[in-house]
Formats: structure tokens, C-alpha cells, sequence
């Protein structure tokens, strides 16, 4: 979008700067399009010239406090310049602020009668102008918004002088026998306006025309219209006249009919839109709702599951017949159950912001490295030690206790919590057994609790596959409908139009790939592999001569050598070729002499294939996000993809017990080798 505003930026400037160049060697078309026109002022030119670099600083370096204080010494100098003229005016005293450049020359147009002067209406349009550009420097949304006012009647009064001078009405861009603007003036006035909008486009009114709503595309379709329709009306009707004249009246209603009718197709043509976005949106709504339902019933099912499992586990916990303590990962006490109580001769409150990672008994009694394991993430039993019940706030005879402390772990590997469990070693025998017994609970729950969590990821799986099989439709739709408005009302869409329609029909077109490479990583972990005799060679060449074919028009040198069978599921080996390949294809549009080489090299683990290019490499600094799931290390623009495909030759060569790696320099190619371990060196 930036170097949009850019363009826009850069196109009054180069009229300032070509202006000052006809004045510097007297190129008289570059001071004014035509002998009979206004010439643009030195002065206006070299502030339009500013005015442009001002812009660019606003656009590209707003951050800096440099840039910001150079756009207000800027603005004001614009300001400056735009007063004084207009205090020449008013006060009949020219201070000569629009003779400063090239006197002399404009001294003598002026004897010859050939305007040059600063009109009013530029001076007043460079005061309104420089304020705006003053206020948005300061990117606060209420200075910007009245930067944005400002610009419309900047932008207003430029376009009054363009429609003036294609209709020949002197009232439209001068003032009473004052100087006219001249008519490269006015365009600049234009786009210098229609930048600095764009640059403010997130506030105030600008808010609606820069959204990526339908409303906003909308208005950015029908601004375009609403000025050209009217005024291309108004020349027609004024260019008629002129070559068969006729009443008023009759040419008033002829124009209104014909704008009216052309307003009536741009009212049809919104109204059709938004009908169809209102019902795309009604049945997204009525989809996801629907899909809000089945998760809020899932949801449901496993937080019940959920709270009976943790209520089980409390119940049992406070009615087991040994000490238990349970631990946050961070060592705080979270509970304990009644025989503790019982045990030490004291309520369960005086646990509360008690720290085993930091009691200086265990510490002192050398039991601290088997907290720590257990912390770690290891379960751990202790050694004997003795420990005063004083410290716990009982009274008795000091008890020898020995401790086992297990960590109980989420799928993920995360600690959840630490249970300890205080055994007296002046018990019986028994208490050992009772001890084996609740670690054996123990690991059953957590084995329970295991299955039910994969259970969940299965159900999860089936819902994101569902999900994803559901977004092809609407996606269909979008690139279906966006054709037919394309190929039946294209020719109301001017370039800017057809271009966002195209970026439109581009985007369906990824975003489908994109769900098929979804489909097809998913896949790859549910399906079971076939294995089979597999001719390499045959395989990738017939690979390579399918993709090439879809290029058009370019030169690809390929290699293969006579690399060796494999036993491999075909459907899976076929797609790690394709993958490959048009990752080789891709990646080598911009090399001078396109080469592509795929063989083979024996190593210790086997036979390892290679497929090998000189295109656009990659920096290996990034390797470590080379094979993950959307994770590009090349911008779109450069390189059209999804970030699958590598991803689904991870685990292509995974499935089959081997694996995939890859060499690169930025600039040089890259090398990408892969492993099968399921070949047999007898069909080489």
C-alpha cells in the first residue's frame, strides 16, 4: 500500500520539479501546457516540490522526531508562502513572495502579457494545505481527522479548477480579474490532497473509504463514479451543444436523464453486492452457529468429565488413610487430606504459604535432591530423615518419614502438580504395601486420565478435518461469484477495480491450496501406507515432466542419475517428489540458466536421495522453521506458497522411519536430501 501513496507522493513533485526546470532554461510547455494557459510559479512549484517530500517523510519515517520536525519546518514554510500572497492581496502591498525565483523572467512575461504571477486561489489552497499537512504530522486521531476537512476543500477547489478549465468556465478556477490558477496547479493540488487523505486513512471520515469491509470497497468503487459520471456528463452536454445546439431545457433533461440512468446501474449494482454479502453472511452466521452449538456441547461433556475425574481424586485423596500433600509446580502447598491432620496433630491451615522448596529441615537433612527430582520432573523416593513437628506447630516425639513424591504430568510433559505422600517409618510393614498400592492409583489415574486426553485430541483432529472440508465451499463461492461479477460487469470497473477483483479471484485461489495442503498433511498422519516396488527414476522424471509442463515458456536445465528402487506406499513417495520439484521449479524463476539435478549418495544409514537447484536458496539461520507447518522463509510477493509442502515431506519420509534435511547459501540453491529406510538394496 505504501508505495501506492508513494506514486501519488512522487507525481506532484516531479510537476514542481519540471516546472522549475522549464523556468530554469525557459522550456516554456513545462511552465504551462499551452501558450494560451496560465504558467505555474516558480514559488508553487518549489512548494509542491517540498510539499512531496514532506509526504514521503509523513508515509515513510513517521517515527522519527528528525522527520517529524523537517514536515512542520516544511508545512510552515507552505504556510508562509500561501499568507504572504494573500496579505499582497488584501493589502494591495506585494512583498513579492512569488518573484523571489527567476524575478528577472517573470519580470519579463509580465511585460509581455503572459500571466506568471501566484493566483489567490493557490495561495489560499497552500495555507489550507500546509496546516494539513502541519496537524497529521502529529498522528493524533483529532488533529488528523481535521487535517483530513482540510484536505477535502483543498481537494474541492483543485478539482473546481480542472472542471473549469475542461469546460471553459474562468469563474470555476480564478477569481474576479485576478490571476487564474493554472491548470498543472490544480492537478497538483489534487494529488497532494488525495495522499495526505490516504496517509490519515485511519481517521476520521477516511476510517470508511480505507476499510477492508464491503462497505469500504464499495465507496472506494463508487467515489470514482460520482466525480467522473457528472462531469463527463456535463462536457458531453456542454461538446453537444456546441455542435448541434438546442434549448436548455432540453439539454438539462437530457443530461439529468442520462445521470439518473447511470446512478440507477451504480444503485443496482451496490444493492446486488450487498444482497449477496447480507446472504453469505446470513448462512456463515447460521454455519457457525451451528458449529458453536457441537463445540458447547463437546466443551460441556469433557468440563463434566473433567470435574467428575478432579471430584474422584479429591474424594479418594481425603479419604485415604496416609499423610498426602499436593504441590503446585512452583513447591506451594494446595492441599493435604484429613489422616495428616490426624498424623501430626494439627489443622491443615497451618499449610497455607508453605514452600517445600524452601523448608530449611528437608534442606538440612540432605532430602532436598530428591524434592528437587521430583520438581524435575522425575518421581522420587527418599531416604529416612527425621523431622521436628514443632516446626509444623504440633507437638510429640520427632517422626523418621520417609517420602515418595511423584509428579503428575499433562500430555504435553508439563507438570500439573507434585503429590507427596509422608510415610512413618515406625509403621508396619503394611504401610509399604498401602504405599505400592496408591502409586499404582496413582499411575492408573494418570494413565485414565492420558487416554481420555487422547481420546480428545482424536475428536479434535475429526473436527478441525470437518471444518476444513467445510471451508471449500464458501471458498468455491467466493472465486465463482467474484468470475461472474468480473466477466459480466467488468467493464464498469475502472483498472484499480479489475485489479482488486483479481487480488480477490488470486486469494480464493490460495486459500483453497492452502486447505488442500491442510487435507493432505492430515491425512498423511491417518492413512496407512501400502508399501510397494517403486521406481525412483521413473517416478520422478514422469514428476518433473507434469510441473515443467505447467511453465510456460521457461528453460529448465534437468538431471537425474540412475538412482536406486525403493519399498514405499506410491501415492505418499509421488507426493514428496511433487513437493520437491515444484519447490526446485519455484525457487529457480529468477536464475539466469535454471538447473535442477536429483540423484543419490550411499552413507552409513543407507541410500540418501538429494534433489538439488541453483535458485533463490534460503538463510540457514532459519532452518530450525524450514520444515513446520506455515512457516515460509520467502515473502509471497517474491514466491507464491502456503507453507505446507515441506511439512508434508517431513512426514512423508517420517511415516517411513526416515527423514528430510537441507543445505542452502541465500543466492546459491539449495540442496534437499531425504531418507526411506524401507528400500531394499536388492532392487537397485
Amino acid at each position: 500500500m505504501k508505495s501506492k501513496h508513494n506514486v501519488l507522493i512522487f507525481i506532484p513533485s516531479l510537476i514542481g520539479a519540471l516546472v522549475l526546470f522549464g523556468w530554469l532554461f525557459d522550456i516554456e510547455i513545462l511552465k504551462r501546457p499551452k501558450d494560451f494557459m496560465v504558467a505555474m510559479n516558480p514559488m508553487s512549484a518549489l512548494s509542491f516540490v517540498f510539499i512531496g517530500l514532506a509526504l514521503y517523510l509523513n508515509l515513510n519515517r513517521s517515527d522519527s522526531n528528525i522527520s517529524r520536525i523537517l514536515i512542520r519546518l516544511i508545512a510552515l514554510f507552505v504556510l508562509l508562502v500561501g499568507l504572504t500572497k494573500l496579505y499582497s492581496i488584501i493589502s494591495g502591498f506585494d512583498l513579492g513572495m512569488d518573484k523571489v525565483l527567476f524575478s528577472d523572467k517573470i519580470a519579463k512575461d509580465i511585460i509581455k502579457g503572459i500571466p506568471n504571477r501566484m493566483a489567490p486561489n493557490t495561495a489560499f489552497d497552500f495555507v489550507v494545505l500546509g496546516s494539513a499537512v502541519f496537524l497529521s504530522s502529529y498522528r493524533k486521531e483529532v488533529l488528523s481527522s481535521i487535517s483530513n476537512y482540510l484536505c477535502i476543500l483543498v481537494l474541492l477547489i483543485g478539482l473546481f479548477s480542472v472542471i473549469g478549465y475542461v469546460y471553459q468556465v474562468q469563474e470555476f478556477y480564478g477569481i474576479l480579474s485576478y490571476i487564474p490558477m493554472a491548470i498543472h496547479t490544480a492537478i497538483s493540488f489534487i494529488f497532494c490532497s488525495f495522499a495526505l487523505l490516504l496517509i490519515n486513512g485511519h481517521s476520521g471520515f477516511m476510517r470508511v473509504f480505507t476499510s477492508k469491509s464491503s462497505g469500504g470497497i464499495l465507496a472506494r468503487v463508487l467515489i470514482p463514479f460520482l466525480i467522473i459520471i457528472p462531469v463527463l456528463f456535463g462536457y458531453l452536454r456542454i461538446y453537444l451543444n456546441r455542435l448541434n445546439p438546442v434549448s436548455l431545457e432540453l439539454g438539462v433533461g437530457f443530461l439529468m436523464t442520462g445521470i439518473i440512468l447511470t446512478f440507477f446501474v451504480l444503485v443496482w449494482f451496490v444493492a446486488t453486492q450487498l444482497e449477496k454479502s447480507d446472504i453469505a453472511r446470513t448462512e456463515a452466521e447460521r454455519k457457525l452457529s451451528e458449529l458453536n452449538h457441537e463445540l458447547e456441547k463437546l466443551v460441556s461433556s469433557k468440563t463434566m468429565d473433567l470435574f467428575k475425574s478432579e471430584n474422584r481424586f479429591r474424594t479418594i485423596l481425603e479419604q485415604f488413610p496416609y499423610p498426602v500433600l499436593t504441590y503446585d509446580p512452583q513447591g506451594v502447598c494446595t492441599g493435604t487430606n484429613f489422616a495428616w491432620e490426624e498424623m501430626w496433630n494439627t489443622r491443615r491451615d497451618v499449610l497455607v504459604d508453605y514452600n517445600i522448596l524452601k523448608d530449611p529441615q528437608i534442606k538440612e537433612a540432605g532430602f532436598f535432591p530428591f524434592v528437587e527430582k521430583a520438581f524435575g520432573g522425575e518421581p522420587a523416593i527418599s531416604e529416612p530423615f527425621p523431622y521436628d513437628p514443632k516446626l509444623i506447630g504440633s507437638s510429640g516425639r520427632n517422626r523418621w518419614l520417609q517420602m515418595v513424591l511423584y509428579p503428575v504430568k499433562n500430555t504435553a510433559g508439563n507438570i500439573l502438580e507434585v503429590i507427596v505422600v509422608h510415610q512413618d517409618i515406625t509403621a508396619s510393614k503394611e504401610a509399604e504395601n498401602e504405599i505400592r498400592l496408591l502409586n499404582n492409583d496413582l499411575e492408573e489415574r494418570v494413565k485414565v486420565r492420558t487416554e481420555q486426553l487422547v481420546l480428545a485430541n482424536k475428536e479434535l483432529e475429526s473436527f478441525s478435518y470437518s471444518i476444513s472440508h467445510d471451508l471449500r465451499a464458501p471458498i468455491r463461492g467466493i472465486s465463482g461469484f467474484t468470475q461472474i461479477l468480473m466477466e459480466d460487469y467488468g467493464v464498469n470497473f475502472d483498472a484499480e477495480g479489475k485489479r482488486i477483483i483479481g487480488k480477490i479471484i488470486e486469494n480464493a485461489k490460495q486459500m483453497g491450496q492452502l486447505v488442500d495442503d491442510l487435507l493432505e498433511f492430515s491425512r498423511l498422519g491417518r492413512t496407512e501406507l501400502a508399501e510397494r516396488e517403486i521406481s525412483m527414476k521413473e517416478l520422478a522424471t514422469t514428476v518433473y515432466k507434469e510441473l515443467v509442463n505447467l511453465e510456460s515458456g521457461r528453460e529448465i536445465r534437468f538431471e537425474i542419475q540412475d538412482i536406486p528402487n525403493v519399498r514405499a506406499d506410491q501415492p505418499a513417495v509421488r507426493q514428496l517428489w511433487v513437493n520437491l520439484i515444484s519447490n526446485a521449479i519455484k525457487y529457480t524463476k529468477k536464475a539466469g540458466l535454471p538447473l535442477i539435478q536429483i540423484g543419490f549418495m550411499e552413507s552409513e544409514g543407507g541410500t540418501v536421495f538429494y534433489v538439488k537447484d541453483n535458485g533463490a536458496g534460503f538463510n540457514m539461520q532459519y532452518y530450525n522453521k524450514l520444515f513446520g507447518v506455515f512457516q515460509r522463509l520467502h515473502s509471497n510477493a517474491d514466491f507464491e506458497g502456503t507453507g505446507v509442502g515441506l511439512a508434508i515431506v517431513k512426514r512423508i519420509a517420517s511415516r517411513h522411519g526416515g527423514d528430510v534435511w537441507a543445505e542452502s547459501k541465500e543466492g546459491e540453491g539449495a540442496t534437499f536430501y531425504f531418507t526411506l529406510p524401507g528400500q531394499d538394496p536388492k532392487l537397485k
